[in-house]
């Protein structure tokens, strides 16, 4: 995982829990107005956080912590999430994760698994108006329209 980020407390991001936020590098999306774009377009490899650096702090939160955020950038654009998250979930801990729902599939399978609690899914802006929005003028709407159909079913908070 490249995470670039963790904010080890939090009583907003997860409605109801006490939670830490992680942030990882990278995003599929160019949105202008992107409060993280130093995740997005200038990240530093040199800035990285370890995994075990994040293990080690959940280990030590135990009992403390109910839940782990985890933001971006767009988490499902890292290629190990389903075993970065299978990890903290052993550890006990809720997972709520933040996306843009450009990745229908892989949201779908960890939900479906059973590795995700809560999802957050940004959307930016009516669909007349979403490729300028993300940046990204011709963008193909379907997969936003399937993810925002997955969690609209119910199968997830």
């Amino acid at each position: 995982m490249e995470i670039h980020g963790i904010q080890k407390m939090t009583l907003l991001d997860y409605p109801e829990k006490v939670a830490c936020t992680i942030f990882t590098a990278r995003c599929n999306f160019r949105c202008p107005f992107c409060h993280n774009a130093s995740l997005v377009t200038h990240v530093d490899a040199a800035a990285a956080i370890s995994e075990e650096e994040v293990f080690s702090f959940l280990a030590k939160r135990q009992g403390i912590l109910d839940g782990v955020c985890i933001t971006g950038g767009e988490p499902l654009l890292q290629p190990d999430i389903e075993e970065f998250i299978r990890k903290v979930k052993e550890l006990g801990y809720q997972v709520k994760l933040d996306t843009n729902g450009s990745n229908v599939l892989r949201l779908r399978r960890l939900v479906e698994q059973g590795l995700v609690d809560y999802v957050a899914m940004d959307i930016k802006n009516a669909p007349d108006k979403y490729g300028t929005t993300i940046g990204i003028e011709e963008y193909d709407m379907s997969n936003i329209f399937q993810s925002v159909d997955f969690l609209m079913s119910g199968d997830v908070p």
